[in-house]
């Protein structure tokens, strides 16, 4: 597999096919080199080595804007008494 290839395919396959590159014995530079891959297309792909491990789209919670109703104290307008619409001053 080329490492567009290896691009192109979901985050998750991606990081399915590192890991059983480190259950044969491999290096972490060693799997990357199969695909001719550096650590920032790893990056870019959300493919994370943690615990030696691969991890697809570690920090995927953060990434959304969406409101998950976790904000403590927020209201429709915004965060406790603070009034978006005033910029700064509204805090």
């Amino acid at each position: 597999m080329t490492k567009d290839e290896f691009l192109a395919i979901d985050a998750r396959e991606g990081a399915e096919k590192l890991n059983e590159l480190l259950a044969q014995g491999k290096t972490q530079d060693e799997a990357m080199a199969e695909f001719g891959l550096a650590k920032a297309d790893l990056m870019k792909a959300q493919i994370f080595f943690v615990k030696d491990k691969y991890i697809a789209r570690a920090w995927g919670g953060y990434t959304s804007t969406k409101r998950t109703g976790n904000e403590a104290g927020d209201t429709d307008n915004g965060v406790g008494n603070s009034d978006p619409s005033k910029g700064y001053q509204g805090v």
